[in-house]
């Protein structure tokens, strides 16, 4: 090495002059390290270049012997005859620390989506099976009574045994549903005081992961200062996940520019409002009639539970959430939080 440049001194640990004259392979992990001076020879004898003037990520070692990954550029210049080579490096830590927060964030929303549909199944379940289990076990309950005024005998006992089992059974199952039930009503949101712009940012950047090669304009305006509001931040990044996720199929089954936009301000003097504008199709009537009921979706392979779910967490930030079509074309959902979500309901 010729030189040492004094980002690479706080980038890798070293001193210029612990470094310079030292093979560069000092600053690779292996094998690379140990392969370094015969990738260089092949490009001298050959000059096929693997690397030089292609940008590409690899790892780097610092003097503690850490690796941390870099984005690396590698050029080639001649000077009086001789050949030298430049390397360009950019630290990638910072870069790598986010997508693993990011990935570990959707995994999250991910465990919560499952645990709000498996909520909202179960309340649906505990009221529609509520009643006709509770039939069983009182005609069932009426039918040993009945049994008892026969003669005794080993018929009747078996009967009175089979009843006594059965109605066991039901009590068993209208217990098992009643528990699913409290452990829905009674779950505890983590509540805390929680900036609104990042925790909707954030959600955004999940939201529009892997759309595709059709490029979507998403544009986030916060048109005023937003206070730090009170709410559960996952379950909140849940529902923009929703909305965004939503707009994002909307809009592409469009032709011309796809363009989502996303709204955060406030909403008088103790609440917020975010919006999810699109210039998709819009909303069908026949989805519009039932908009936040389970299973009730467009998409061929979707379930129907987001906007369900999504009215469930804004409920119970003492919020509500609304979705209508746009005079201009495409569709707007909204929901209005308060800042303080332990605070009254807000009135729609």
């Amino acid at each position: 090495m010729l030189a040492f440049s004094p980002a690479a001194e706080r980038m890798f640990g070293f001193k210029a002059a612990e470094i310079i004259g030292h093979n560069i392979s000092l600053l690779m992990p292996s094998p690379h390290a140990e392969n370094h001076d015969g990738y260089l020879n092949n490009y001298l004898t050959t000059g096929k270049k693997n690397i030089i003037g292609i940008g590409r990520e690899v790892a780097a070692r610092k003097k503690n012997g850490t690796l941390f990954p870099v984005e690396l550029s590698v050029g080639v210049l001649t000077r009086h005859d001789e050949r030298l080579f430049t390397g360009f490096l950019r630290d990638l830590t910072t870069h790598r620390l986010s997508e693993n927060q990011i990935a570990d964030l959707q995994s999250k929303l991910i465990q919560l989506a499952r645990h709000s549909a498996m909520g909202e199944l179960a309340t649906t379940l505990a009221h529609e099976l509520n009643q006709p289990l509770t039939a069983i076990a009182n005609y069932t309950l009426a039918t040993r009574k009945l049994v008892t005024d026969l003669k005794p005998g080993e018929q009747t006992d078996t009967v009175l045994k089979l009843l006594d089992k059965s109605a066991k059974q039901a009590q068993r199952a209208g217990e098992i549903i009643r528990s699913i039930r409290t452990f829905v009503k009674h779950h505890e949101n983590k509540f805390r005081w929680e900036n609104l712009e990042d925790a909707v940012c954030e959600a955004v950047k999940i939201a529009t992961i892997g759309t595709g090669n059709r490029p979507i304009n998403v544009h986030i305006n916060k048109p005023d200062p937003v206070p730090d509001i009170c709410m559960d931040r996952i379950q909140i990044q849940q529902v923009v996940t929703n909305l965004v996720r939503n707009a994002v199929d909307a809009v592409r089954v469009k032709n011309g520019e796809h363009v989502i936009n996303i709204e955060i301000s406030r909403h008088g003097m103790r609440s917020v409002i975010v919006r999810v504008l699109d210039n998709g199709p819009g909303i069908t009537p026949q989805i519009e009639k039932r908009l936040f009921e389970s299973f009730n979706t467009s998409k061929p392979d979707g379930v129907g539970v987001g906007l369900a779910i999504s009215k469930t967490i804004i409920t119970s930030h003492n919020g509500y959430i609304r979705g209508r079509n746009r005079a201009q074309g495409g569709a707007e959902f909204y929901f209005i939080l308060p800042i303080d979500s332990k605070a009254e309901e807000i009135s729609s």
